[in-house]
């Protein structure tokens, strides 16, 4: 399982983490991989004064914004999944 935590501390609240988290979330739902990512908000990364803080296992990316998400995802989060062989199948559309 992948645990990425946001940082919804005020600063960070400020500077748009909930835009960070439901970027993560559109990402986690149109992939179908909810069960393979624990996806949860924090206070305090001690990154305060660098805009949104999250962390994808134990690896921290300060002045995070919702564009930068998608690339996160992807050669984080992915990629994990991935190297475990836990990726669900890709959906078929019909």
């Amino acid at each position: 399982m992948v645990c990425i935590e946001v940082c919804v501390g005020s600063s960070c609240y400020l500077r748009g983490s909930s835009k960070v988290i439901a970027e993560f979330q559109r990402l986690i739902a149109d992939h179908g991989i909810d069960l393979k990512v624990r996806l949860k908000g924090c206070f305090c990364l001690d990154h305060c004064t660098q805009g949104v803080t999250v962390k994808i296992g134990e690896t921290i990316y300060r002045e995070t914004y919702p564009e930068d998400v998608p690339r996160l995802f992807e050669e984080r989060v992915l990629s994990q999944i991935k190297r475990d062989g836990t990726e669900r199948a890709t959906r078929t559309e019909g």
